[in-house]
């Protein structure tokens, strides 16, 4: 009866709802979504919230700028500018989460049959917002200091030979999701160098990029690039809400007022709720606030994650040793399969992860998985690697 687009063919159901839908399911233990923990949000939200309906309540009801709320933008420009990215109003725009700032860049570069480089393995929402744009990926491995730019610089040669010059490199570059990892400051450099040799910009997500647990955090791409070479995404998701869906994307002011476009044309503008409400829990301080809040649990989550790893799971097992963010990458020895023994491991053993395929774009890693230690409590992440030891152990006999 309908004839739907070649995109929506290609569409397959979706990963992220089915890890969204896990938790749902009664008595899980779940270490799939990267949720933040409920507890790191502060009570003084409530009555900022209150403030505004008080004495903002039609502004903050109605349709704002495109761009996002100049105040809210001039926040986050100094913002930035304290971290290094040299930043004003004509280089940030607001959007509904990360993910739509990828989007945009995907609509103002991509057309089918583009060739798109990206971290093996990355973020699932990145595949599934870049892959309906018809794109050719190419994967370039992540070890623990994050992409082997070596190997990104031996494949740039290869597709120059061909004529190919790649729409842009989308990398995490801090807090890896799914690996955890943190790409070391000589790489970062190498990566900025590669890239501008052959003029092909870089889209920085810096979602997990504050959340480090301790010490001094290393210059983002942007600081070392230049918005001039990298679009920058930021979101406050992880750093206050993701409830209030709220990102933005930094750019040379050609490629904003190309996104304030299409922007026009998706839903028009971002919430402006949400933007008072961050707008002045970042001016009193509390973002910074529940970052101390937020990087201090996580710490300790980690650090029970890790040792229940090392102590239950399976002898040969491996993972990443995450220096902040969310989550660690497990890879189980011989035939193990992730997807396959997901099911199982939900309904039986009542404990959720994250398949590995799910996080590269051609469907490798059956026996990898990834463990998000965020949302869980420290008190029940024991009892939670206990159970999934023991789905993959019953896969094994």
């Amino acid at each position: 009866m309908y004839k739907l687009a070649k995109r929506a063919t290609m569409a397959q159901n979706s990963e992220l709802a089915a890890m969204f839908k896990m938790l749902e399911e009664p008595g899980i233990i779940s270490f799939s979504g990267g949720f933040p923990d409920p507890k790191w949000y502060l009570d003084e939200v409530k009555q900022i919230e209150a403030e505004i309906m008080a004495n903002k309540k039609d502004e903050a009801l109605s349709y704002g700028p495109t761009p996002g709320l100049t105040p809210f933008r001039e926040f986050l420009a100094e913002r930035l500018c304290g971290e290094g990215i040299a930043t004003k109003l004509e280089n940030i725009m607001i959007t509904h989460g990360s993910l739509q700032g990828l989007d945009l860049v995907c609509r103002i570069f991509l057309d089918e049959g583009d060739h798109v480089i990206i971290e093996s393995p990355t973020y699932i929402g990145a595949i599934l917002t870049i892959q309906p744009y018809g794109v050719n990926f190419v994967g370039i491995p992540v070890d623990d200091d994050g992409m082997q730019v070596e190997a990104l610089e031996e494949t740039m040669s290869e597709l120059a030979k061909k004529g190919i010059t790649p729409k842009f490199i989308y990398t995490i570059p801090s807090f890896q999701n799914p690996t955890g990892t943190m790409m070391s400051l000589a790489r970062r450099r190498d990566l900025v160098r590669v890239a501008q040799r052959y003029g092909v910009p870089i889209v920085e997500d810096h979602a997990y990029g504050e959340l480090k647990f301790e010490g001094e955090l290393l210059p983002t791409l942007a600081e070392l690039g230049g918005i001039e070479n990298v679009i920058h995404l930021g979101t406050l998701s992880k750093i206050f809400s993701p409830g209030v869906r709220l990102g933005w994307l930094v750019a040379h002011p050609s490629i904003i007022e190309k996104a304030v476009y299409f922007k026009q044309g998706m839903d028009q503008c971002s919430n402006s709720m949400g933007q008072l409400l961050a707008l002045e829990y970042g001016r009193r301080g509390l973002i910074e606030k529940q970052i101390a809040v937020t990087r201090s649990a996580l710490k300790e989550k980690a650090s029970v994650t890790l040792e229940n790893l090392q102590k239950l799971m399976p002898e040969g097992t491996s993972f990443t040793v995450p220096q902040g963010g969310f989550y660690t990458w497990v890879s189980v020895p011989g035939d193990f399969d992730s997807v396959k023994a997901l099911g199982r491991a939900v309904k039986e053993f009542k404990v959720a992860y994250v398949a590995g395929p799910s996080f590269y774009h051609d469907r490798r890693g059956p026996n990898q998985m990834r463990i998000c230690f965020s949302l869980p409590d420290p008190e029940i992440i024991p009892e939670g690697i206990r159970r999934l030891a023991a789905a993959v152990k019953a896969w094994e006999s």
